[in-house]
């Protein structure tokens, strides 16, 4: 007997079956039972969590003997042949390498004839949003006024490519990420059905790997039963597909918390010598870094899709809230150069250096983005509590602020204007101006107005440039 991969074999064949898109399923079922079907749908979400089958059940649904029916029967030919991809009146097209205007001309032909054995002639698109811009103007037509047992149905990871226009006529429907809890609940199932015995913990790493999708779970799910024999565990799913479990990130955190940096260079390369990846590396601990700092909050353990015992290690790790906070902000500042960089593995080991450095020296390392964000935001409050104080008394003064940029230092607030004028203008008000930031501050005040330094440098570009081509200084 031919083998099939499990994400064929038990590829849901009616509603009843999907998982974690109940609210697709509700509408789609409403929609049949009241018989107000439309004549474009577009399913969009992530990959590898139903979309195209989605399609392929509703269109059992509406071409099945018993149609319209939210309870497709799977024995009429209909149904046969749609879940074997062979029916003439359902045409499944990948967008991706059938995306030219010749292909959508030769569709629009199609259209024009009525279907051979079903109600309805069904056209599933996927990856819809990868045809090009003279195709889909040529779909527009047809699609905006099609014939009555025509029905269309997009499928796309990417619908912020698909054009306004056909976005306006289509149903669309929002496909979501499946959660660990739900990953692993249809493995069990799978598991079960082909006696394949697998640990809870095996199953929890597994659900997460797969990163919310159904397909991915399955295909290594497979992959580990080839792989393993006898029961799989977290051990198995670590060697096969280079994943690190909770103890790698935790030892690691240890580590950068204890300064240790030989002990975090001998982690980080033992986990690459086992074959992780770096990147994954970086986004398993930002991700153990966002956990912690949801932890410190108190939020669900739904929400956070960890372990019992994860959580009882993040609520116990000694960190607060602005350490994490740091920790974090120091990680994205430098995911450019991990992504980027030639040798990953020394940007990876600089950045847990940095981590470690902040550890070390945290005055030096809060003058960072986060400090500076923050006097940044002062500053802007500033600036609008000066625009608020003048713009009924003197809306031009408030006009010239607006423009301005300001900066707060222990010699008082510089305001750095464009040019003479708004300096002239500003330092005629400066009284005033000192009372605002007085009341605002509550503390007495210098203001100080200097032109900006990008300014001064174009006038000296300009006066240079004058003097070459004039021959002598222009006053």
């Amino acid at each position: 007997m031919v083998h099939r991969v499990l994400s064929l074999k038990y590829r849901p064949q009616n509603f009843d079956e999907l998982t974690g898109q109940s609210h697709v399923v509700l509408s789609l079922k409403g929609a049949i039972k009241s018989g107000r079907i439309g004549h474009a749908f577009l399913f969009a979400g992530p990959r590898g969590i139903g979309k195209t089958t989605t399609a392929r059940i509703l269109a059992k649904s509406l071409n099945c003997i018993e149609s319209p029916t939210i309870h497709p029967c799977q024995e009429c030919q209909a149904c046969r042949e749609i879940t074997l991809s062979r029916s003439v009146d359902v045409i499944e097209i990948d967008g991706a390498s059938n995306r030219g205007i010749e292909e959508i001309r030769n569709l629009r032909e199609g259209v024009k004839y009525a279907p051979l054995r079903g109600r309805y002639k069904i056209y599933i698109i996927d990856e819809v949003h990868m045809l090009t811009q003279e195709a889909f103007n040529a779909l527009l037509k047809t699609l905006e006024e099609p014939p009555p047992n025509v029905i269309f149905i997009f499928a796309t990871t990417n619908p912020t490519k698909v054009p306004a226009t056909i976005l306006s006529r289509c149903q669309r429907f929002v496909f979501k990420r499946l959660s660990v809890k739900e990953i692993i609940s249809r493995l069990q199932i799978i598991a079960e059905k082909e006696e394949i015995k697998i640990t809870d913990k095996a199953l929890h790493y597994l659900a997460i790997r797969a990163d919310g999708s159904i397909r991915d779970g399955e295909s290594i799910l497979e992959q580990l039963a080839s792989f393993v024999e006898g029961e799989i565990t977290e051990d198995d799913v670590f060697k096969l597909i280079g994943f690190l479990g909770s103890d790698f990130y935790f030892a690691l955190l240890n580590k950068i918390i204890a300064k240790d940096l030989k002990g975090v260079v001998l982690i980080l390369n033992k986990g690459i010598e086992e074959g992780a990846d770096p990147i994954e590396i970086y986004r398993g601990f930002t991700n153990y870094l966002r956990a912690a700092l949801l932890t410190k909050n108190d939020l669900p353990q739904e929400f956070l899709e960890l372990s019992n015992e994860e959580i009882d290690y993040l609520q116990k790790i000694q960190l607060n809230e602005g350490e994490i906070i740091h920790m974090l902000d120091i990680c994205l500042r430098n995911e450019e150069m991990i992504k980027r960089s030639m040798n990953v593995r020394i940007a990876t080991e600089l950045l847990f250096s940095q981590l470690i450095l902040y550890f070390t020296n945290p005055e030096k390392q809060n003058s960072g983005s986060i400090s500076n964000a923050s006097s940044s935001k002062k500053d802007v409050d500033i600036k609008e509590a000066l625009c608020q104080g003048l713009q009924k008394s003197t809306p031009k003064l408030a006009g010239l602020i607006h423009k301005a940029e300001i900066k707060k230092s222990s010699n008082g607030v510089t305001i750095f204007v464009e040019n003479e004028f708004s300096k002239r203008e500003l330092i005629s008000k400066q009284t005033k101006l000192e009372s605002i930031l007085k009341t605002l501050l509550n503390a007495n005040v210098t203001l100080n107005v200097e032109i900006t330094q990008q300014k001064k440098e174009d006038d000296n570009l300009i006066q240079t440039i004058r003097v070459l081509f004039d021959g002598e200084e222009v006053r």
